[in-house]
């Protein structure tokens, strides 16, 4: 009997000493069909795109060896040699799924000659379709019109969108909006997708370089959902980055990733408690001219000609966001942020997510600009301070300083800012008017503040987190799910849902999700076990019944099986000999460990929830 390569081979050897034992008219039999169950089960995915796309790049991206970003070339090595022949990569996380590097389009290369070049299409169960700056060729669209007619998933990915942003931020400087820009690249290529009669749900915007960014994990996803036919309950936009700092999501991540999950409540409890090590980033924000960089200096008492401080001018002087470390609160760091312009869309291109708190600056009365830009922060989820500057020019005699308080305290509230702490101040004068009350409330708010932009991080990195240890356990299921079929065919019997059981109970300790982790995580995050435990949906996690799960993973008995069964003995002897289905057995512990995965995240989720 041939097998084709790419199979386990553990699992051949396997198979080929159970051959020698048995009967070989029936070992034949169950060998050849385990053996199609694995070749039905597998996936082949076309990947194609102009050569310099990165289509080689994102599979390496999707088996998991990205290029490191430790390397300083990472970022300008050559795009890789494409394949003269079509590649095949198989995932590691699911050895039946095979990514197939197939040689790019040639410049001015028509869609019959290039089709006609990639050979046969039709053994490929999915098209991913990668294109880069300079958009879609006519050849590329026939083959994902080829692929939506055969009724088979394709996506399109657009990838370098990393490089995309880093190009507009040059060019934009203070207006840059990571959002704004990332919209434009996806409009550019919906609207064609569109025309065209395709969908536009299926296209995602990657860096095969961060693969932790932008909609790498939705592709992950998709894939998994098209191709693994894992069903999910959410649509994989968890994350709201607006008011999340990344670099905040990326400490907290670090700090979480060597412990178990049941382990990263206390380590974030520990870091709630003491948070002199986290670092806060407190943007100075406000219109040109306004004195940011002379309050930066002010705040940390030195004067403009001294080295390291803020260049102050007549003019605007700050070109580029440029952080100071605080003098006296550790981790502390005042950005100094260029002047934001008096237009609309002025404020709407800031990225406000890269900061934890702000300072809003105006050195005249409360206008238009400092409206807006109070609005923006408020609805970014953002905190901050409102900073009146210049106010020894204005504040004569003593009683117009309480006017001008007053009056920019009753126009943040009608900006819809509750509470708004104002301060008057003349960076000149570093002892006088509220400098040393702005002062001391950032020294005295500095631990909080931290906890706060800790708190904000904390759903996404434990999102992040759950994935990570769910990936690492689904390594593991192909493999589990042939030899629990090799070991049904050689003993036929109810001991493999018993092996089935331990395993998926094994996913439930590893996630945390049984009684002594969600008691770990109770005492951690002061939330009662029984609140957790409600988050727990799947039917898998307390131990099943075994003939519930034979039924799921065995194929269905024929008629004539049926018919012995009732006979004495003889139907003893046929229930025995029921065979054990490989792809329901596959999915079953695919399908436990996606919906425990989920279960995880919502419980993690529902641990720090405000109540």
């Amino acid at each position: 009997m041939a097998a084709s390569a790419g199979l386990d081979d553990a699992f051949l050897r396997d198979l080929g000493a159970y051959y020698q034992t048995q009967d070989p008219s029936t070992a034949a039999s169950r060998i050849q069909a385990l053996v199609d169950s694995v070749q039905a089960l597998k996936a082949n995915v076309a990947v194609v795109g102009r050569r310099g796309t990165g289509v080689t790049a994102l599979i390496h991206a999707l088996v998991g060896t990205p290029p490191s970003l430790a390397d300083p070339q990472a970022f300008f090595q050559p795009p890789l040699e494409p394949p003269g022949q079509p590649a095949g990569h198989v995932h590691p996380t699911y050895p039946n799924l095979v990514l197939w590097d197939l040689p790019g389009l040639q410049e001015a290369e028509k869609p019959g000659d290039y089709q006609k070049r990639l050979g046969e299409l039709g053994r490929y169960a999915c098209l991913v379709l990668v294109v880069a700056e300079g958009g879609l060729a006519k050849p590329h669209l026939q083959l994902l019109k080829d692929f939506q007619h055969k009724r088979k998933p394709y996506f399109m990915v657009r990838t370098k969108v990393d490089l995309d942003l880093h190009t507009a931020k040059r060019r934009l400087r203070a207006r840059y909006s990571p959002a704004e820009a990332l919209a434009l690249v996806r409009s550019s290529l919906t609207d064609v997708l569109a025309k065209s009669g395709l969908e536009t749900r299926r296209l995602f915007l990657v860096s095969a370089l961060e693969t932790d960014k932008y909609q790498f994990s939705q592709l992950q996803d998709r894939l998994e959902e098209e191709l693994i036919q894992l069903k999910r309950a959410h649509d994989g936009e968890l994350e709201d980055l607006r008011s999340v700092s990344p670099r905040k999501i990326q400490e907290l991540y670090q700090a979480c990733a060597t412990g178990e999950l049941a382990e990263v409540p206390a380590i974030i409890r520990s870091a709630l408690e003491e948070p002199s090590q986290i670092r806060l980033d407190v943007a100075v924000l406000g219109e040109a001219g306004s004195g940011k960089s002379a309050l930066v200096n002010a705040l940390r008492g030195v004067s403009s000609k001294e080295p390291g401080a803020a260049p102050i001018g007549v003019t605007a002087t700050t070109r580029k966001a440029r952080a100071y470390a605080h003098p006296t609160v550790p981790g502390l760091y005042l950005w100094d942020l260029p002047g934001v312009g008096v237009m609309e869309e002025d404020v709407e291109h800031l990225d406000l997510s890269r900061y934890d708190f702000f300072l809003l600056v105006a050195s005249e009365r409360y206008r238009s600009i400092q409206s807006r830009l109070a609005r923006a922060l408020s609805a970014a989820g953002k905190q901050f301070f409102f900073i009146r500057t210049k106010v020894d020019v204005d504040a004569q005699p003593d009683p117009a300083e309480e006017e001008i308080r007053s009056s920019c305290v009753e126009a943040l509230r009608k900006d819809g800012v509750d509470s708004p702490r104002v301060f008057l101040v003349s960076s000149p004068l570093h002892e006088a008017y509220d400098l040393p009350a702005l002062r001391a409330a950032l020294e005295s708010d500095a631990p909080a503040l931290k906890q706060a932009a800790l708190e904000k991080a904390i759903p996404v990195a434990l999102s992040r987190l759950v994935r990570r240890k769910s990936r690492a356990l689904m390594k593991d299921i192909w493999h589990k799910t042939l030899q629990s079929c090799l070991y049904c065919a050689k003993n036929p019997g109810p001991d493999v849902a018993t092996n089935l059981i331990s395993t998926i109970l094994t996913f439930s300790v590893q996630l945390g999700l049984d009684e002594e982790s969600l008691a770990q995580v109770a005492k951690a995050t002061g939330k009662p076990a029984e609140q957790l435990k409600a988050e727990i949906r799947c039917s898998w996690v307390k131990w099943p019944d075994p003939e519930q799960m034979l039924k799921h993973i065995t194929k269905p008995v024929p008629f004539s099986s049926r018919v012995w069964s009732f006979v004495p003995y003889w139907g003893h002897k046929a229930r025995e000999q029921s065979e054990i289905s490989l792809e329901a057995t596959y999915q079953v512990l695919t399908q436990a460990l996606a919906e425990m995965t989920e279960d995880a995240e919502r419980m993690l989720h529902q641990a720090y929830a405000k109540e």
